[in-house]
């Protein structure tokens, strides 16, 4: 049964190795981020591919950016800040980077469980000889089979069963089989006894691919405000080429109204020719405007891993609904707690945890290294059997051979050990510095954040009081220009005002929503999924809870 075990595992084609490996890993992953996060939907890396992106299954192609290099997809949108986030989901290569990171630390960890469960191995030998005149001598095949297990307190215990079938030809005897079994356990009693030292390797594997979980997920957080911060900056650039438009258009008409007075006489050369350099600086402005609109969608289908010949659409209002009243009362809220949002914060931070524990696994390792200078002794017993010859698997327990053994290892040269040691009490004494510097630099970090919000906040407020105002000085000028009681200048100074101010609200709008984003991913409570970015309403209870 294990012979044809090892024949049929021999027989695995890679795609079902690799289908094994990634069944393995996404079990493990899948695990940890339900145990962690709730339930996150399951983990996959993109499908295996073939030549030019095609599903080696069945030939389909596997991303955006396959079909767009195919020429099967010239187009995409309209786009939102959701719709963003699913397509550098499936195309960016920072995105697939963290992924395949992640997807390699639960391999290390299937590997230790691997270790530290039963490992079989099976082999088997096939011999002939003969002498120096070409006669054949003897013929020889054998096959072997042992299950080992290492146990938590270090013991490994090793299982063997071995079958051999000889003939000596030269005398003309038939073919002859033998058997041996064995069982042997061996058992360390100071240094290196324990579940401290012997599961380490599997302790530190399962805590490294928490870790990188954590990571994870605190990479798609502030992936997915990366994003839509880029969408807003699209949008920014879009909205100001909106405004130079609707200045320019207001310009034109003005010059033409401008040149017609002139011409009849009724107003001066400078004033109607103030109108039309006006509209030239507009005009040229739009120029500029238009290279850095193209520019910025450049970069950003580059962002998302999409090639640059693809046109990007996005849905309309998406600067509108930026602000919320709620947002703004979020914020609020938070005057005047800044200790005590700096504890909430370090409290639920993924990477605070994640600093804390790697303090923990150094303390383990300091210990592990100072087990290293006992004494060694080790404790090792065993049984073996052979059968008789031509009767293969018949063995008696009369017959066993039987042996313990006691091994004594004294520690007379501790040298390596010792400076090993030290090194790694050096470590932990550092990784506690770094440990202290980490939560000062977090609690840095939340006051900025806090401070970068409200400031924000407060020019939002501002810029959106300035616009009213502009567009009351933009159309009192324009009556006041009609009436014959202003200036050409004065129109086009209150017109500049007025696209300068809307230009500036929506760099407001932008900032203190990801300056909000930002205050959000410091306190850990920002959360990511499908439906887009939101906050985790717990955790908001409890921050707004505060006292």
């Amino acid at each position: 049964m294990l012979a044809a075990a090892a024949a049929g595992a021999a027989c695995y084609a890679p795609d079902e190795l690799r289908n094994r490996a990634d069944r393995d890993a996404y079990a493990l992953i899948d695990a940890r981020r339900e145990r962690l996060f709730g339930d996150q939907g399951p983990f996959a890396l993109p499908a295996a591919t073939a030549a030019f992106g095609r599903d080696e299954a069945t030939g389909e192609l596997l991303t955006l950016r396959d079909e767009i290099l195919a020429g099967d997809l010239d187009a995409i949108g309209p786009l939102d800040e959701v719709g963003a986030m699913g397509v550098a989901e499936q195309n960016s290569e920072s995105v697939q980077r963290q992924k395949e990171s992640l997807y390699t630390s639960a391999l290390f960890l299937a590997e230790e469980e691997w270790r530290f469960g039963y490992r079989y191995n099976a082999d088997g030998v096939a011999a002939v000889d003969g002498d120096a005149g070409g006669d054949l001598v003897a013929a020889d095949s054998g096959f072997s089979a042992s299950v080992t297990r290492v146990l938590g307190s270090g013991a490994t215990i090793l299982a063997s069963l071995g079958a051999d079938l000889f003939r000596f030809v030269s005398t003309g005897d038939g073919w002859d089989a033998i058997s041996d079994a064995g069982l042997s356990i061996t058992q360390p009693l100071l240094r290196s006894s324990g579940r401290l030292v012997t599961l380490e390797p599997l302790r530190q594997t399962e805590r490294d691919l928490v870790y990188a979980v954590r990571s994870y997920e605190r990479f798609r957080r502030t992936f997915a405000v990366d994003v839509a911060g880029r969408v807003y900056r699209v949008q920014q650039s879009l909205d100001q080429q909106k405004n130079e438009t609707e200045n320019f258009r207001n310009l034109q008409s003005l010059s033409r109204r401008n040149k017609a007075l002139y011409e009849a006489g009724q107003l001066s050369r400078v004033q109607s020719d103030q109108a039309i350099q006006e509209e030239l600086r507009s005009q040229n402005q739009l120029v500029i405007l238009q290279g850095n609109v193209e520019r910025q969608l450049d970069l950003f289908k580059v962002f998302l891993g999409l090639p640059i010949q693809v046109d990007l659409t996005f849905e309309d209002a998406i600067l509108a609904r930026l602000v919320t009243e709620e947002e703004l009362r979020f914020l609020e809220t938070l005057d005047g707690k800044d200790d005590e949002v700096v504890i909430f914060a370090i409290d639920n931070r993924l990477d605070v945890m994640t600093a804390f524990d790697r303090v923990q696994d150094t303390v383990r390792r300091e210990a592990i290294l100072r087990d290293a200078l006992r004494v060694g002794l080790g404790l090792s017993a065993s049984a073996d059997t052979r059968s008789d010859e031509g009767r293969p698997f018949s063995h008696r327990a009369e017959d066993a051979q039987l042996s313990a053994r006691l091994d004594l290892d004294l520690p007379v040269d501790l040298l390596p050990a010792r400076n090993a040691w030290r090194r790694a009490e050096l470590a932990l004494v550092d990784e506690r510095r770094s440990y202290e510097r980490f939560l000062d630099q977090v609690t840095i970090d939340v006051r900025d954040a806090l401070r970068r919000a409200r400031n924000s906040a407060e020019s939002l407020r501002i810029q959106l009081d300035a616009v009213d105002l502009s567009v009351d000085r933009a159309r009192g000028a324009q009556l006041q220009l009609e009436a014959g009681r202003a200036t050409t200048r004065d129109l086009l100074e209150a017109q500049e005002a007025l696209r300068s101010v809307r230009d500036a609200a929506t760099s407001a709008r932008i900032s203190f929503k990801l300056a909000l984003y930002e205050l959000q991913l410091q306190l850990e409570i920002l959360r990511v999924d499908e439906s887009g970015i939101f906050v985790d309403p717990d955790l908001e209870a409890q921050l707004m809870s505060l006292r």
